[in-house]
């Protein structure tokens, strides 16, 4: 990679990574870490406790190709945010661990949008305005196997966020379980894996 190649690349990464104030980039290492790390501005700001906010999910479990909404909130009406990436994550199934289906535009809020528009399975805010409550709408359009839950990463202030630790109960197909899962207990806050470098991402 020459010299010119390398700081063409720096720029378009330091230009996202400025964007963030309106919604995470649709860059690679982003779009899969959920981590605002990423972002040298967020450093210095990961939060290992608890998170003040909360996946509210309407429906039980889900039909294929049936929408389901989802709300993300505050655990109190004090508790705004700034900031989010939210994915449906496999809980367990064919695909645990990875995104399915995605996520439609039933209202007009214009508070949140596409991370890619290419994959649909991403979303993100659009500007860095407080926020109490964002309602979502997501389907499954080819399959039915997989308990799906939506996890988030959310920002309070620049130096305030909490990486993929805001997550629903997670919801089976209603072929499998239609009263939902029952006693779920959500996974301690862990530390995110350590993002890389981005001299050592061009192959410094």
């Amino acid at each position: 990679m020459s010299v010119s190649q390398v700081l063409l690349y720096l720029l378009t990464v330091i230009a996202a990574a400025a964007a963030w104030p309106d919604g995470a980039p649709c860059i690679h290492a982003v779009f899969e870490s959920m981590n605002p790390l990423e972002a040298v501005e967020h450093q210095g700001g990961l939060q290992l406790t608890d998170p003040p906010y909360r996946i509210d999910v309407r429906e039980k479990c889900y039909w294929m190709n049936q929408p389901v909404e989802l709300s993300l909130k505050g655990n109190t009406s004090a508790d705004r945010f700034r900031g989010f990436v939210i994915q449906p994550i496999s809980y367990k199934g064919p695909k645990q661990g990875r995104r399915i289906g995605h996520f439609l535009r039933l209202d007009d809020n214009g508070s949140w949008q596409q991370e890619c528009f290419r994959f649909k399975d991403s979303v993100t805010h659009s500007h860095d305005e407080k926020k109490k409550n964002i309602k979502l709408w997501w389907k499954n359009e080819y399959s039915d196997e997989d308990y799906v839950q939506f996890v988030a990463t959310v920002v309070k202030a620049q130096k305030m966020f909490w990486v993929k630790a805001v997550k629903s109960v997670p919801i089976p197909p209603c072929r499998y379980e239609r009263n939902g899962i029952q006693n779920y207990s959500p996974d301690p806050v862990t530390p995110p894996p350590p993002v890389r470098p981005f001299v050592e991402r061009i192959g410094f």
